[in-house]
């Protein structure tokens, strides 16, 4: 015979997880301002592979991922070539705070607020070094998540889908040290209001019961920044991300995960008063390789890389030679669960 219960579920840290939340979160606090010398090719502001880094939230759960993320560029591309050259350097650095809630089991809603730091060294002739940092907060991105899969009848498949705004909250007019306003690319924010759209598949128990494989879909559609240098219009390439990789979870004190992605990715070339701005656009593959360990229900802590493998680009870029994330990830149900007694 079944009886039916209520249980009350509580979240809270103590001893070392508590340890970890704030050692982990310093990091990623504290870190940003340190880092100096050396930024990204395509795209301003966030990086959109770096953000968007949760599923969607279960039923009246909160859920906070600070993310902090390194991109250092100092691969020059012509085409698909890599040029020798040492004169020049970029990095952005980002700041990520990822905020997800669950309003039932089918919608929930994600908030993205970064906060951005991009430099660029540049070596002149006779020895002469050019140094520009620029650093601020980024452009906000919301999306209302919708999970099309019942979680009771399909509890080994999870297909999530979402769409919204990426809003122009960042500045866009940041200058170098002549006064002149620096190049889009830049700039913590694009200036525009781009949409999102986006895609979440996840198939757990695949070919064995500790193999999960997960796919991952993000399409920006690029608005206009008419504000741009005061007089001009400018607006970035569409941008399409593809993620595909395994997942393997194991146990050695905590549990563990660790995941290995293939990421595509497209972007078409910018315009400039609608022509097009040179050396911009292109295609990457990228493997992403990460490790995921879970400390409690409501704490893990995650730290993934990016190398290329694949490049071919529209003219000579400045493109990513690596790059890495470490992430903290807070899990807060609010909802009293329901069990069953056998």
């Amino acid at each position: 015979m079944k009886k039916s219960g209520k249980i009350k579920t509580s979240f809270h840290f103590g001893g070392k997880n508590l340890r970890w939340g704030i050692y982990g979160l310093a990091i990623l606090v504290l870190v940003l301002p340190e880092f100096s010398k050396a930024q990204t090719c395509c795209s301003g502001g966030v990086p959109l592979g770096s953000s968007l880094g949760l599923g969607a939230a279960e039923d009246q759960t909160f859920q906070f991922l600070a993310t902090y993320d390194l991109n250092v560029i100092d691969d020059l591309v012509s085409f698909s070539e890599l040029l020798d050259d040492q004169t020049r350097s970029r990095t952005t650095q980002s700041s990520i705070f990822e905020i997800n809630y669950g309003f039932n089991h089918r919608f929930s809603v994600t908030g993205v607020v970064p906060f951005v730091r991009q430099t660029r060294m540049i070596q002149a002739f006779g020895g002469a070094e050019d140094f520009t940092a620029v650093q601020g907060p980024g452009d906000v991105i919301l999306v209302l998540k919708y999970r099309i899969l019942n979680p009771d009848k399909n509890p080994n498949l999870d297909w999530v889908i979402g769409a919204g705004p990426k809003i122009p909250t960042a500045k866009t007019d940041f200058t170098n040290n002549q006064g002149l306003v620096l190049a889009a690319d830049m700039q913590p924010g694009s200036g525009s209001l781009d949409g999102i759209l986006w895609s979440y598949i996840l198939k757990s128990h695949f070919l064995k019961p500790k193999l999960s494989f997960l796919a991952v879909t993000t399409f920006r559609y690029s608005g206009e920044n008419k504000n741009y240098n005061s007089t001009q219009t400018y607006r970035f390439g569409n941008e399409f991300q593809f993620n595909l990789g395994l997942n393997y979870s194991f146990f050695v004190k905590w549990p563990v995960d660790v995941l290995t992605l293939l990421q595509y990715r497209k972007q078409s070339v910018d315009l400039i008063n609608g022509g097009v701005f040179p050396s911009s656009g292109g295609q990457w593959i990228y493997a992403n390789p990460g490790v995921s360990i879970q400390f409690s229900p409501g704490l893990s802590f995650r730290i993934t890389g990016t190398y290329p493998i694949y490049r071919k680009l529209e003219g000579t870029q400045l493109t990513t030679s690596y790059k890495w994330s470490a992430s903290v990830l807070f899990n807060i149900p609010f909802k009293k669960k329901e069990f069953l007694i056998n």
